[in-house]
């Protein structure tokens, strides 16, 4: 039955290549872009847009097919203890590390995951993701923290073994993972940075140069792509990998980013020249192209392959210049009536027109996890417990009655302690990011139209377009912002990281309400504990999730894509998965000679449904 199952997929998906064109032979691929990488040293980083390159230059233990099935990668087969702490994995012996030229180092061994593990868990590497690593890897934390020197001293006050840490190389191709507690999520963190390997020869050669992003010589590569150039701010090229284990599933060839501060603005027309591969189509220039059967036809719908949520925060630790009034914002963002008068009053199917014009309610949700992400028994995570009643609102969330009641008493309360109106509010956007401007534009129309400019002020500036980040989110340079998440592995609590103390999305910890702020990081760390009940594990979730949201800590916006793209990929070939880094993978993606229109983008949805719901029989 699996072998004539087998082979009517084949002949499908041998038919659905002539649905939207045939697949293009010889593949190269070349796009613009406007941000640069900040850094090759994937175990440092936490930012989407260094994803991008790590995900295709390093392999992981396990990856994600173009169906969200888990399948092999670095390490060939694997086991579960019957307590599910130990996890055993069987590398296979023909994954080999080489330099950005290709030329052989070493094989890819079990030892390298103990030196990325012992990297990550030191304090003075600053890795952006090794609380990921230590939330679930038996003795991790405690390791980490030792590495941990205070302010003013010579070494850390306390000495921790690393043998303690659950991760073992057993001999050169079994690995071994201990957790400290069962984790029915740990096969879906594998794809996540932090779980990548490093040849620690190589590491310690190079040292604090490691994954400097000046340079491809800086890091070894495993993956399906070598970066063959890069020249920061001018361009960055990747080749397939002839020496990856796997190289007969990377159909793409070349991959060339070009540099262009402008890349939002100018590359619809170079796409529809045919210099590059890929652009950015904002709502006006899909109006254009779809009322006309020539450029109709280079277009189609953004495929909604990851989980990222978009929200508005609200910033407790402003850090911006003394003309947009920091004290005064302090006290209005701390003033809960203030807050919902903007939660109420922010008219988010406005807002999103911009990036879905047709249909702004279909990425619209009222909550931090987006929906389909996990479920129980059947039951969407956001339709249980606490989070039921929020995502029931639907885009009922705006309410003027509601914002302009709470903008009453907001006037009330902050007068009594001393503010001053308008409140300025100072918001940023990336003008590399197609449409972000015309919508922080819409947003401060539609919110002081309603509320009015005797009570707020809403001021909009253009951040950098390389960096923006580290300028404007991480350091606090703004009032209100758009900010986003993506999950790094299958669970709820991932949904918590962007709120966790030391976070630098709304610095909440450190200026927000003391007496809520220690009742929300009870409520996180009680659903934490709960390992054994999923059931109970979510509702916990769900009662620390509603908590910030009915307090206006924040406020949820939706999906960030929606609307219409250009590309030449064909995107039932990625990989898919709503977690880790998978999505940013180029290997198993193949291109189409002709663009995907409207109408074979739905028929091949629709068979990648079929596909999908077979392989499940």
């Amino acid at each position: 039955m699996k072998k004539l199952l087998s082979m009517a997929l084949c002949l499908t998906l041998v038919l659905s290549a002539f649905a939207f064109g045939a697949t293009a032979e010889g593949n190269s691929f070349r796009s613009l872009y406007s941000g640069e990488v900040t850094t090759l040293n994937y175990l440092t980083t936490a930012t989407t847009n260094d994803f991008s390159l790590s995900s295709n230059i390093i392999d992981t233990l396990v990856e994600y097919d173009e169906y969200g099935q888990v399948q092999p990668s670095l390490a060939k087969e694997w086991k579960v203890s019957d307590d599910g702490l130990v996890w055993t994995f069987n590398l296979r012996d023909n994954a080999t590390w080489v330099t950005y030229e290709g030329e052989y180092v070493a094989n890819v061994t079990a030892n390298d995951f103990v030196s990325a593990a012992k990297y990550l868990l030191n304090d003075k590497n600053a890795s952006g993701t090794a609380d990921v690593f230590y939330s679930v890897i038996a003795g991790a934390e405690d390791y980490y923290n030792s590495t941990i020197v205070p302010e003013g001293a010579d070494a850390a006050p306390m000495d921790v073994d690393f043998a303690t840490v659950g991760v073992k190389a057993v001999d050169d191709y079994t690995l071994v993972y201990t957790l400290s507690a069962p984790c029915p999520y740990f096969e879906s963190m594998l794809t996540y940075v932090c779980f990548m390997p490093v040849y620690e020869p190589f590491l310690l050669e190079k040292g604090d140069q490691f994954g400097v992003a000046n340079g491809p010589d800086t890091v070894l590569y495993c993956g399906a792509y070598l970066l063959k150039e890069f020249k920061p701010q001018e361009k960055r090229v990747l080749v397939k990998n002839a020496a990856n284990w796997d190289a007969d599933k990377v159909y793409i060839e070349t991959i060339e980013y070009i540099y262009n501060k402008e890349a939002s603005t100018i590359s619809a027309e170079m796409y529809r020249r045919g210099e590059i591969d890929s652009a950015s189509i904002d709502v006006t220039i899909a109006n254009e192209w779809l009322a006309n059967d020539e450029t109709a036809s280079l277009i189609r719908p953004v495929r909604q392959t990851g989980f990222y949520t978009y929200f508005y925060a609200f910033n407790f630790d402003p850090q911006f210049d003394a003309a947009y009034e920091p004290e005064n914002w302090k006290k209005a963002a701390n003033n809960e009536a203030f807050r919902k008068s903007i939660y109420y009053g922010l008219d988010r199917v406005k807002a999103m027109l911009i990036t879905e014009p047709d249909n702004p309610e279909s990425i619209m949700f009222n909550t931090v996890t987006p929906p389909d992400f996990v479920t129980l028994d059947g039951v969407d995570y956001t339709n249980i417990g606490s989070l039921a009643a929020i995502s029931s609102l639907g885009s009922a969330t705006f309410d003027e009655a509601k914002a302009l009641e709470y903008k009453a008493q907001a006037i009330e309360e902050l007068t009594a302690q001393g503010a001053t109106f308008p409140i300025k509010i100072l918001t940023k956007y990336n003008p590399g990011t197609s449409g972000w401007d015309a919508e922080c534009q819409i947003v401060e129309q539609q919110l002081e139209a309603l509320l009015g400019t005797d009570f707020i002020d809403i001021i909009v500036e253009a951040g950098p377009s390389t960096g923006f980040l580290t300028a404007v989110r991480r350091s606090g340079d703004y009032a209100l912002l758009k900010c986003n998440w993506g999950p790094d592995y299958a669970d709820p609590q991932t949904y918590t990281d962007p709120f966790d103390v030391g976070n630098n999305y709304n610095f909440m910890d450190k200026g927000a309400n003391p007496a809520e702020m220690a009742e929300y990081y009870d409520l996180v760390k009680a659903a934490k504990a709960i390992t054994g009940d999923t059931a109970a594990r979510y509702e916990a979730f769900a009662k620390a999730e509603a908590y910030i949201i009915e307090r206006a800590y924040i406020i949820p916006f939706g999906y960030g894509n929606g609307g219409y793209t250009a590309s030449r990929v064909n995107p039932f070939t990625t990989q898919y998965a709503p977690f880790g880094i998978s999505n940013y993978r180029y290997k198993g993606t193949k291109l189409v000679e002709e663009p995907m229109d409207t109408d074979a983008y739905f028929d091949a949805y629709d068979l990648w449904l079929e596909e999908r719901a077979a392989l499940s029989e």
